[in-house]
């Protein structure tokens, strides 16, 4: 029978984790979700404080996502061609209702407030009744160390389209970082922890490094995972790519172990060729394909069924 009483928090990075947060707020009370963001690609462009992954999930849980699952829907981009004009590198490409929510949020972070605070105001203009937090309200940059040298993550990324191979990854400050307001009560109060189909390494990992993040996972009694693998491939970007350079192989198996230690279950796709489950791990398998709303319906109220 479909629970829509339970009380879950979400990690969650990239359109991955924006399409989960859509999909688990269907099958239960949506404010009863809170979704842990990374902010480990957070950085400054154009001198505005840009939060990519906290952004894909708002213009998610609002319905104003773009057709790639980031940025706005039907945007223009008259200031980025205008600043292509003067001269400026606009590579990074940000719609200009898209650059409006960022110039908001760089107001208000020079004011004095917290990031967390700037999110939940922003999630409640947009109707959004599900709980959104950065992991932290510190900057703790993602830097990627490829052959040349060590590099930020939106050069890696965006620049240079995810294609160097990476040697190593560093989570610049997260040791040193607190967990926003509400991360750890949302932790402890949870009945489960879900680990969103992200990119592991990029879009999960920032978030367990910071302080005392890893510990309470260890503490929740129900950690599950949904692996971002669909018939041995990811669904999106290059999880496939960083998995290898990074000596983990690309699997459900893999997968479970970039989280080694942390999960109880964990939830893999019924696509072939690759579904068993990891071994030593109980596996649920389901359909996982979250990449429409009625997909992510679908599975949400699954997934409210299991508990």
């Amino acid at each position: 029978m479909r629970r829509n009483d339970l009380n879950i928090a979400l990690l969650a990075g990239g359109v991955g984790g924006a399409r989960a947060a859509r999909a688990i707020a269907a099958g239960i009370r949506p404010e009863n979700l809170t979704v842990i963001a990374n902010v480990g690609d957070d950085e400054e462009i154009y001198g505005l404080h840009i939060s990519p992954d906290i952004d894909s999930i708002v213009y998610t849980l609002a319905g104003l996502e773009g057709p790639a699952g980031w940025g706005r829907k039907g945007d223009t981009f008259e200031a980025m061609d205008a600043l292509t004009e003067l001269g400026v590198d606009s590579t990074f490409r940000l719609g200009d209702r898209d650059l409006a929510l960022n110039l908001h949020r760089t107001l208000r972070l020079r004011e004095g407030e917290m990031l967390s605070t700037v999110t939940a105001s922003i999630a409640k203009e947009l109707g959004i009744e599900t709980v959104i937090l950065p992991a932290t309200n510190d900057r703790v940059p993602t830097m990627v160390e490829i052959e040349s040298g060590e590099i930020s993550f939106q050069d890696y990324f965006v620049l240079r389209q995810a294609q160097p191979d990476i040697k190593a990854l560093r989570f610049s400050g997260a040791e040193q970082a607190s967990p926003a307001p509400g991360v750890r009560a949302a932790i402890e109060s949870s009945d489960i922890v879900v680990i969103a189909p992200s990119n592991p390494p990029l879009s999960i990992w920032p978030i367990l490094a910071i302080g005392g993040m890893a510990e309470s996972l260890e503490a929740a009694e129900t950690v599950v995972a949904i692996s971002p693998l669909v018939g041995g491939k990811p669904v999106k970007g290059p999880t496939d790519r960083v998995m290898t350079n990074l000596g983990f192989e690309v699997s459900h198996a893999g997968v479970a172990a970039c989280y080694e230690g942390l999960l109880s279950p964990m939830i893999v796709d019924a696509n072939p060729p690759e579904a068993d489950p990891p071994a030593g791990l109980e596996a649920i398998v389901a359909d996982t394909m979250m990449n429409t709303p009625e997909t992510g319906t679908a599975f949400g109220e699954w997934f409210a069924t299991l508990w």
